[in-house]
């Protein structure tokens, strides 16, 4: 570019611009080698999964960064800006927070390694990848644009997985793993299969739980649903399931009591009749679950796919029954696509239907004894913890990383 064209982006774009073109100057031609993490939602304190895996990676690759294409963040009915949020963060994790920076299409990315997540976000970063020639992984977690036999998403996949820079594509449901596979869209030996996701290690399931016992402790029998609205009455989630499952429970279990956690209200599904026993909590940040889950007995999440978007799915189990699940919470779910790998129905886990009644029996059973719904919770906890504590999802994905940066001549720190 002409020093002419140069200078007239510096008057037409700014102070960033000026920042951003600076920095690229003084790179150019400077060997790059520190790996960098692309997205579209952090450093958002409510993505707590993020939260988790970027700062592990961070912690590890000590030059890491993190460039943020968000810059205006919604969520919880309000609008932030990116100084903003980071601030919040930094507050959180001060060590961090310099190494968090917004994307900039100018910006000189170009020699290091890049990481992502989510299809949408790799399929959206992958002109500047291309045009910087930056090799990049990354994890093909369910939703993200992510939707099986759909054809924008199949577009999508196609472009992405054709890249002459992807070096490997991270996989973490086995349903995921099978369509790529079905596909032929790529070479299997560039498929890495680690179930589950990343969750925070100092989130609810840290400590010891201090539970509250049903009968002995507590006089009442607490089942929730913890879930985000992403449709009306929520029924991918399968909050209309739940609050059927209730109503039948409500007969003949006078002291169980139903609470729900998410963007929900009484105006979604009518549970008139069952006032007084249902509580609303609004949506919550992950510091509310440690208490909440002390009293919980169990969560039910009877979610189906292709209902939000046709070819739309969870993981098994979902984030909120997994964080449920580690803070001790006999977690019952659903499996509709067979997903579960690792869980024992009726030891660690119990896999329910979509059927209100056939879940009002199955929960009824440990109502009625305590001790059977103690020792799945138990089991369920010690299960969960060891699927998805943060070193063992975090060790398999520095691995694949470390590995991929060593075979196209990136330093790995």
């Amino acid at each position: 570019m002409s020093l002419r064209n140069e200078i007239r982006k510096v008057v037409c774009g700014g102070e960033a611009y000026v920042s951003v073109l600076m920095e690229s100057l003084r790179a150019r031609g400077e060997k790059r080698d520190c790996p960098i993490i692309l997205d579209d939602n952090f450093p958002q304190l409510y993505s707590s999964f993020r939260i988790a895996e970027f700062n592990a990676l961070m912690r590890h690759f000590p030059r890491a960064r993190v460039h943020s294409s968000a810059r205006i963040f919604r969520g919880l009915g309000e609008e932030r800006l990116f100084r903003e949020v980071r601030n919040e963060y930094a507050t959180c994790y001060p060590d961090l927070q310099e190494r968090v920076v917004p994307f900039h299409k100018r910006r000189n990315i170009g020699g290091s390694f890049a990481y992502l997540v989510f299809l949408a976000n790799a399929h959206w970063f992958l002109p500047t990848l291309e045009k910087f020639r930056v090799p990049f992984a990354f994890t093909l977690y369910p939703g993200g644009g992510f939707r099986l036999e759909q054809e924008e998403s199949d577009r999508k996949l196609r472009e992405v997985l054709s890249s002459r820079q992807l070096t490997k594509v991270i996989v973490t449901q086995k349903v995921t793993r099978e369509y790529l596979l079905d596909r032929g869209d790529i070479d299997p030996a560039r498929i890495d299969f680690v179930y589950g996701g990343v969750f925070p290690s100092d989130g609810p399931s840290t400590g010891d739980p201090g539970k509250r016992r049903y009968p002995e402790e507590k006089k009442t029998f607490d089942l929730c649903f913890v879930a985000f609205k992403y449709m009306r009455m929520g029924v991918d989630k399968g909050y209309d399931v739940f609050v059927a499952a209730a109503r039948e429970l409500s007969r003949t279990c006078p002291e169980i009591r139903f609470h729900v956690v998410g963007p929900f209200d009484a105006s979604d599904i009518d549970v008139s009749g069952l006032e007084g026993r249902f509580r609303f909590y609004g949506t919550r940040n992950t510091d509310f679950f440690r208490r909440f889950y002390q009293e919980m007995d169990a969560i039910l999440s009877p979610n189906v796919p292709h209902v939000l978007f046709p070819g739309a799915f969870d993981g098994f189990p979902t984030g909120a029954c997994i964080e449920a699940g580690m803070s001790g919470v006999a977690v019952f779910a659903t499996d509709p696509l067979r997903q579960n790998i690792h869980f024992r129905d009726g030891e660690d886990i119990v896999i329910v239907s979509r059927d209100p009644e056939e879940i009002a029996s199955r929960v009824r059973e440990y109502r009625d004894d305590p001790e059977a719904l103690y020792r799945l919770s138990a089991r369920g906890r010690e299960s969960f913890r060891t699927v998805f504590n943060l070193r063992a999802q975090m060790e398999p994905r520095i691995r694949i990383l470390s590995e991929c940066m060593m075979q196209r001549g990136v330093a790995s720190v």
